[in-house]
């Protein structure tokens, strides 16, 4: 691949995900191809675990056009978006037609063998479950009702037709029950084989058709990527990764997982009960699991920060991620705090109605105050815990020697909160102001856009409505920590 090509690809690239992708990449190419060397299934299964926010979703997308560029077959599922079908065989099969779809109208032997597959995989009975037992028992059993069982309930075939059988029984007599059991479990029987067969003979079909892809010039493996597993129903989590197991891992088929393993493990776990071991069986889906590296403190707020919209703000220095990772430091958030103020600070910025800016100086505090007491309050902001943070520095000018642009956020805070009751406080208070540094500038920055034009004095500036504003952004956030 060209090397601008792949430049452009991980453009955005913040957190070294493009060093992960090249390794990945040539170890499941590699691992494919020698598979196939030793008379293996050459499928390949591999996770790839980190925290929510850890770039797993911006990965799979980058590492998806990377391999097209590289001349694969791709699909992409998303298996939270698409966590109200019933059953994920229809959503992967529909991934895996997407990306057939552009060499199904080029080529006439591609587009014949994919054909086979989906004729064959719609004979499939993967709605077996409750569907088949009431279609059974009420051929043998002469019912005529439609509600046996619910809809979205799946429970073995046998003990649905045993309620059948006993519920029956009580109305046929004891003599009848040997004979009706014979007669409903032969069926059930004879349904398993059906489904069995059909099963394996879709499996064959996939792997003729990939295999037709390789003869035809695209590389081994198919890719199939399947992003937000851990966010599913955790009954529809386990039913996408049984459907992969049993019917789509074939020869030349690579699945690639991003999940939050662990979020993954607890949510199945909670779903079997108490004592049910979600790791181990979570585990037996996967080849190997690849572990993302916990990014440094400055990657993961900038790749946080990325979200709220700079057009709206008014930050210190100018630089919103920097001033976001100084405020963190200063005021000694962890990095849950840290995700949890940015996230109020992001939604807060998205709620802001005006075209004038809001002060990122003013918004910072009230945040991590809100975050650590629960009160958006301008009078609950600790002003001591401003002290001694500053924003940039002194700089050496050939010309005019030594310029000071340093920001001393206690002096702008305690300033604009004093000042910000009523606009012909903030006019007098710039209008008086002798010798203008850059604390002074700031504040006029921030201030200055509402002091054009006509100005009602007794009208409170805008941004003190960051309270009301961080307060609801709150509310909004409180069930997600």
């Amino acid at each position: 691949m060209e090397a601008e090509k792949l430049d452009q690809i991980w453009e955005a690239d913040r957190l070294d995900r493009r060093q992960d992708a090249r390794f990945l990449y040539n170890f499941i190419v590699g691992e494919v191809a020698k598979r196939k060397r030793l008379n293996r299934r050459s499928s390949y299964s591999l996770n790839i675990d980190a925290e929510w926010g850890g770039g797993k979703s911006f990965f799979l997308e980058r590492f998806g056009k990377q391999a097209k560029e590289r001349g694969h077959v791709v699909a992409y599922v998303n298996a939270w978006q698409d966590d109200h079908a019933g059953d994920p065989y229809i959503a992967i099969m529909a991934a895996i037609d997407q990306a057939f779809a552009p060499y199904v109208k080029k080529d006439s032997a591609i587009e014949t063998a994919w054909k086979s597959v989906k004729s064959n995989g719609g004979r499939i009975a993967l709605k077996a479950g409750a569907g088949a037992v009431r279609s059974l028992v009420k051929k043998h059993f002469d019912l005529t009702t439609d509600d046996i069982l619910g809809e979205d309930l799946e429970p073995s075939l046998a003990s649905e037709a045993m309620e059948e059988l006993i519920d029956k029984s009580i109305k046929t007599g004891a003599a009848e029950i040997e004979k009706l059991f014979d007669r409903t479990l032969q069926a059930m029987i004879d349904q398993f084989q059906k489904a069995d067969k059909a099963i394996q003979s879709f499996r064959e079909k996939l792997a003729a058709a990939v295999e037709t892809l390789d003869k035809s010039g695209k590389k081994a493996p198919l890719f199939v990527l399947i992003d937000e597993l851990d966010r599913c129903r955790p009954s529809y989590a386990v039913q996408l990764l049984e459907r992969i197991k049993h019917l789509f891992e074939v020869d030349g088929v690579a699945f690639i997982f991003a999940t939050n393993s662990q979020q993954l493990q607890y949510s199945i776990a909670g779903a079997y009960g108490p004592g049910f071991d979600g790791f181990m069986y979570v585990k037996r889906f996967f080849d190997r699991t690849y572990l993302f590296d916990t990014p440094s403190d400055q990657r993961r707020i900038e790749e946080l920060c990325r979200n709220i919209d700079p057009a709206k703000v008014i930050v210190p220095g100018g630089n919103l991620s920097e001033f976001v990772a100084s405020g963190c430091r200063h005021f000694r958030l962890d990095l849950r705090a840290t995700e949890h103020v940015i996230d109020i600070i992001d939604v807060t910025v998205s709620a802001w109605p005006h075209r004038i800016k809001l002060d990122l100086a003013l918004l910072f505090p009230l945040c991590t105050t809100f975050y650590k007491t629960g009160r958006a309050e301008w009078n609950a902001v600790d002003a001591t815990a401003l002290d001694d943070w500053v924003i940039g520095s002194v700089v050496s000018d050939g010309f005019r020697g030594e310029i000071d642009r340093r920001i001393n956020l206690k002096f702008t805070f305690e300033t604009s909160r004093n000042i910000f009751s009523n606009l012909g406080n903030i006019l007098e208070h710039l209008q008086n102001l002798n010798n203008r540094d850059q604390n002074d500038r700031y504040i006029d920055n921030v201030f200055s856009q509402e002091l054009n034009g006509p100005v009602q004095r007794d009208q409170p500036s805008v941004q003190t409505e960051l309270t009301r504003l961080v307060k609801n952004a709150g509310m909004l956030l409180t069930l997600e920590k």
